[in-house]
């Protein structure tokens, strides 16, 4: 490394020591993440879209409505410009107005600040009522530059509001095994299951778990994948727990320990949340909550 450069990293880790982290962003940062409210500011990550996001409203179906936020200082008609005190994250932030989208609440990591003052009904005329010193964007031509960062976050927007994770379920299972010439009893041997269970599986009564299916992957010459949307659909229970963004780092811990996308991952918890919740002996009253905890104990010893 050249003098310069060790000269630049240098100031670059003095400048780094010399950040102070406020209050409230590390409560916020280190809380245990909650589901989302009208006002929390939060990181949306999809794949390879990460995303600041403000929510402005709870919606139905695990959806959310929020808008787009930003450090930068581009800005179009339709955004509001906070100053730094607006927010626990004491820094200045760009709200874009104009790019409010409905979204699902799989796609939120991590909560990073909230607003200071937040009016009952939150919108952006009622926001910029409500916070002293507020702006509102030129509303002249805007230059390339300004153009070019609103459609990159717009697509950002587009891609987070079209994640999805939970398969529909075919609910083919039984049929497949059947084309193949499959037996309960083969499939029980092949799964090492007692025949009560063995017999559930092939009926398609009990959902194959990702183990179960990458077993007979290569006995069936069918990816694990399809395997797995030949179950019946997951229920929605499942699916809101999963969906919660408190799991997502649980989620995360369990991809590590399979070395698999986070994706494939939640596949894995949601049957085999649904498995462990079907071998259960009380479902008169079934607490889908407790049923997920019980899973991510079992598989991560925490």
């Amino acid at each position: 490394m050249s003098s310069v450069h060790t000269t630049a990293y240098q100031r670059l880790v003095a400048a780094a020591a010399g950040l102070k982290v406020p209050d409230a962003v590390r409560q916020v940062a280190t809380a245990p993440p909650q589901d989302p409210q009208p006002g929390q500011i939060w990181r949306a990550v999809w794949e390879d879209t990460i995303q600041l996001l403000l929510i402005t409203a709870a919606g139905d179906e695990d959806t959310l409505r929020a808008v787009p936020a930003s450090f930068e200082r581009y800005a179009d008609a339709d955004t509001l410009l906070l100053p730094a005190q607006s927010t626990t994250l004491e820094q200045p932030l760009a709200l874009w107005w104009g790019l409010e989208a409905t979204l699902p609440w799989c796609v939120l990591d991590r909560q990073v600040s909230e607003l200071t003052s937040r009016p009952p009904a939150l919108s952006a005329r009622t926001l910029a009522d409500a916070l002293p010193d507020t702006q509102w964007g030129s509303g002249t031509a805007l230059s390339a530059s300004t153009i070019e960062y609103r459609a990159m976050l717009a697509g950002q927007l587009a891609l987070l509001a079209a994640a999805r994770w939970a398969p529909q379920g075919s609910g083919g299972l039984n049929q497949l095994f059947r084309d193949h010439g499959i037996t309960a009893a083969q499939l029980g041997a092949e799964l090492k299951l007692p025949p009560p269970q063995a017999l559930a599986v092939w009926r398609g009564q009990l959902a194959l778990t990702a183990d179960q299916a990458a077993t007979l992957a290569d006995r069936l010459d069918q990816p694990a994948s399809h395997l797995l949307a030949a179950n019946s659909a997951l229920p929605t229970e499942v699916v809101h727990e999963l969906n919660r963004p408190l799991r997502r780092k649980q989620v995360k811990a369990l991809a590590a320990q399979h070395d698999e996308s986070e994706h494939d991952a939640r596949l894995r918890a949601a049957y085999g949340i649904y498995t462990l919740a079907a071998r259960d002996d009380d479902r008169t009253q079934p607490s889908w909550t407790a049923r997920t905890d019980r899973y991510f104990e079992l598989r991560l010893g925490k």
